[in-house]
């Protein structure tokens, strides 16, 4: 049976690369462990900045077997967890995006994104916003305009405004590398060792010239320095996201072993460098964050090559696919709403722990319903849009070079499909255009080559 005539159901579970599914899925527990294992217990400095509820006094939240494993890699190795999630996240964005930029136009892929990131994120900023008002009811209201203007167009940290939700931090990171991948798919640069290489080595000089600034001594910053600190910063955070392609370069076959573990051990070196000499240490920091973010990220990539040398012998489960298809909006609502529904929990039942398992139930059901209610109408609105001819391009990124294909030519060598093999991509459908982050398949539209004609490609998930 051709790709063209599966089912629409089945073409939506088989695309999926379960793999990094599994593991988008493994981030967000993570994610939502270290909020209300770890964080939660910061009550002054995090949980009552964000909630404006008053601060729990730390006598009433317990220290648990589970805390000590979590901090004992931070105290010793200066690795923490939840960064290591964030870190996988990144991962998987460098990893799903070149999908999304298949056979598609520019327009299209800028139209996507949008409508695959800021409904969403509108919808849980609103819920936030809601849960703010209900904290600090009978008090002047917390947010002025302007937070909420530039939480919700994400661009707060540019103009020196705190967020609503500080998990948004790395959208802003992902949006830079949106662009980026979308200048170098264009220039048909995107699959080649050299060019990935050198863009991330102009990304770290951007970053180490950018972030490195300091403000005039008794002046109060203005906008034009935090947007420069900030955009240092994040580029230096986006050098990472290109580990991710690397690899969908060695899943795809594009790139052999050799030259991914040159191209992505060249890439952790940058990381490297914009991280220990960028704005992430003193004087541009009071504390050092270098080390801690280097050291956790690379552990999200090594976990993340582990999950894709496993691969698809990870069995399927629908609990597991369920969680990746929610992980981004588990990242929006974990902290803000989560840490107020855990405060409110834990003063109404006496017991912190009684109160942990109800409040992440909570945050997983009000994730659920943004992704049935908004995500995925939003998105599938998107593929109805784009999947018209004016949107797509007969060329691709991932075409192979015209000198590459006359010398298979002439050798009479046919050319290697890698979602062809049953070692990688068991299912039906090829799997390496799917919608890794759990989005619905289109119709297989012509994106990828493979032996026998073409077949199509979903636009997989940004990450969070």
């Amino acid at each position: 049976m051709s790709p063209a005539a599966t089912s629409p159901a089945k073409t939506d579970q088989s695309r999926i690369v379960w793999w990094a599914h599994v593991a988008r899925a493994s981030a967000a527990i993570v994610v939502l462990f270290a909020r209300f294992m770890i964080e939660f217990r910061e009550q002054k400095t995090l949980v009552t900045l964000f909630t404006f509820a008053s601060p729990i006094p730390l006598a009433s939240i317990p220290e648990s077997f589970a805390f000590h494993i979590y901090q004992w890699p931070r105290e010793n190795l200066y690795i923490d967890p939840g960064t290591a999630a964030v870190g996988m996240f990144f991962m998987l964005s460098g990893f799903v995006i070149p999908f999304a930029l298949e056979r598609r136009t520019l327009s299209a892929f800028g139209l996507r994104r949008i409508l695959r990131v800021y409904p969403t994120l509108w919808a849980a900023t609103a819920v936030s916003i809601l849960f703010i008002w209900l904290t600090t009811r009978g008090n002047p209201f917390p947010l002025d305009r302007a937070q909420v203007i530039t939480s919700g167009t994400l661009v707060a940290q540019y103009g020196g405004h705190n967020w609503i939700d500080p998990s948004y931090w790395t959208i802003p990171i992902e949006e830079l590398f949106y662009l980026t991948a979308a200048l170098l798919a264009a220039s048909r640069l995107l699959r080649r060792p050299a060019a990935l290489l050198g863009a991330a080595a102009v990304i770290c000089a951007l970053s180490l010239w950018a972030g490195r600034v300091l403000p005039t001594p008794g002046e109060v910053p203005d906008t034009l320095f935090w947007t420069r600190f900030w955009i240092g910063r994040n580029l230096g955070f986006m050098i990472f996201i290109y580990c991710g392609v690397s690899l969908h370069m060695l899943y795809r076959g594009f790139w052999s072993r050799r030259t991914f573990a040159i191209v992505a051990g060249s890439i952790v070196g940058l990381y490297f460098i914009a991280t220990h000499h960028g704005a992430f240490r003193p004087p541009y920091l009071p504390q050092d964050q270098s080390g801690t973010y280097f050291n956790s990220f690379v552990v999200g990539f090594v976990i993340f090559m582990l999950f894709y040398l496993v691969g698809n012998r990870i069995p399927r489960s629908r609990p597991v696919q369920t969680l990746g298809n929610i992980s981004y909006e588990v990242y929006l609502t974990v902290t803000v709403i989560g840490w107020t529904i855990l405060a409110w929990l834990t003063r109404s039942f006496g017991s912190y722990f009684l109160a942990l398992p109800v409040a992440a139930a909570a945050v997983l059901l009000i994730a659920y319903l943004l992704y049935r209610l908004v995500e995925k109408p939003t998105y599938d609105l998107a593929q109805r849009i784009t999947n018209q001819p004016r949107w797509r391009t007969k060329t691709s990124w991932s075409d192979e070079p015209r000198a590459r294909r006359r010398r298979r030519a002439e050798r009479r060598r046919r050319q290697h499909v890698p979602e062809w093999d049953p070692e990688r991509a068991p299912e039906p459908v090829p799997e390496p255009a799917s919608a890794t982050l759990a989005l619905h398949a289109p119709v297989p539209d012509g994106n990828g080559q493979t032996p026998e004609g073409t077949v199509g490609a979903a636009e997989p998930d940004p990450t969070a």
